[in-house]
Formats: structure tokens, sequence, C-alpha cells
């Protein structure tokens, strides 16, 4: 009885110290320099799309936060959600960590190394949502939300060590993120009515809100 409990014990022991060692991943703990560089790219991919500086009047990222936004003036950008510089580097950053965590963990690793490049499709439709995009360059991003990808597909368990447990399909840690990314369909639907936007009616904050929303879905598709 004592060596069954002992080695019961020792199975504990060592699951426990597998669970402790699983990596999780964070855009944030990038080094101060990628981080920068990816904000710049960022920042120019949106005025790119946008038909320069100055038709990009909603062009932002924090690279502390890794926060971004992009509205345009007269349009709305191109450039699918996936391929923008920051969600991408998110989606690659998070499959990194998928596959490490891959070595800590028991059962079939390359099954399991299966699973995550299944789940982190990036640069593509299929890549799990990018929880970073905000409304303001000062509004932190919610970071993680539901493993859900970008044509609407459940990815299951991503893996990279952040807990989604209680996030259900729909829910997110930052409201304004989330309204952003659930009212898709219907600010596609008005935005041939609201993409335009003259000088005075982008000092109001209302209408500059509604600008990025309709962009930031629209990009999506």
């Amino acid at each position: 009885m004592r060596l069954i409990s002992t080695a019961s014990a020792l199975i504990l022991a060592a699951s426990a110290t597998m669970a402790a060692d699983e990596a999780v991943w964070k855009i944030t703990d990038l080094d101060s320099g990628e981080r920068e560089n990816l904000c710049d790219r960022q920042i120019q991919t949106c005025q790119n799309n946008c038909g320069g500086p100055d038709e990009a009047p909603m062009a932002f990222c924090n690279p502390d936060t890794m926060g971004w936004g992009c509205g345009c003036k007269s349009n709305t950008p191109s450039f699918k959600s996936w391929n923008w510089p920051v969600p991408a580097r998110d989606c690659a950053g998070s499959l990194a960590i998928c596959k490490e965590n891959c070595g800590s963990q028991s059962g079939d690793r390359n099954k399991c190394y299966e699973n995550c490049s299944t789940s982190h499709q990036c640069n593509t439709e299929d890549a799990p949502i990018s929880y970073t995009n905000t409304t303001d360059f000062d509004v932190s991003p919610a970071y993680v939300g539901p493993a859900v990808s970008y044509k609407g597909d459940d990815l299951g368990d991503l893996n990279d060590g952040n807990d989604r447990t209680n996030l259900g399909s729909s829910s997110s840690e930052n409201p304004e993120t989330n309204d952003a990314k659930n009212d898709i369909s219907n600010a596609v639907d008005s935005s041939s009515d609201h993409s335009s936007a003259t000088d005075p009616l982008l000092k109001s904050a209302g209408m500059a809100l509604l600008t990025f929303t309709i962009a930031t879905a629209a990009s999506m598709f």
C-alpha cells in the first residue's frame, strides 16, 4: 500500500510540475524593439490602406500594450485582419507556445503538434482572432478572447497557456473590443452609408468610434 501511495504521489507531483512549466503567450512579452517595429509596420499598413497618412486619422499602435486601431477618412481598409502585422505576430507567438507546451504534456506529442498547426493557420481566415485591436491608443486590449477563427469556427484549445474556460463563444474582457468584433454583420451592411466622414465630423468622438468599428469589421472579410 505504501508503494502504491508513493507512486501516486510521484505521478501527481510530476503532473503538477508539468502544469507549472506550461508556457503562456503574451504579445507584450516581446522585447521593446520588436514591439516598436510591429507598431511602426501596423501604422504604416493602415496609412497605406487608407491612401496616405492624411487619410488615416485613426491609425495608431501602442508599443507598450500592443493595442492598435485603423480608421480611414473616406474609405475602409482592404487589408484582411489576419494579415495585419500585430494580429499575424500574435498568431505566430501563440502557435510557438502551443507547440512548446506539447513538450511538457503527456500524450501523443505528434498529435499535439498537429492540433497546434490546425488551430493556428496564421495569415488566413482560419487563424484565431487576435484580441489586440482597441478604440483608442490609451485603451488596453482584451488580449484573450474566445478561441474562434476570423471565419467564425470554434478552434478548441489553443494550448497557449491562456485560460479561456469562462469566455464562452462571444464574451470578451474588453466590451469595446467585443462590440467592434461582434457587430461585424451590421457594420458591414451599413459601411457604404458611413465609411466617409468630413474633418469636422472626425472631431466628434462618436463618429470616430463609428468609423473605427466599421473599418475594423470590414477588414475581417
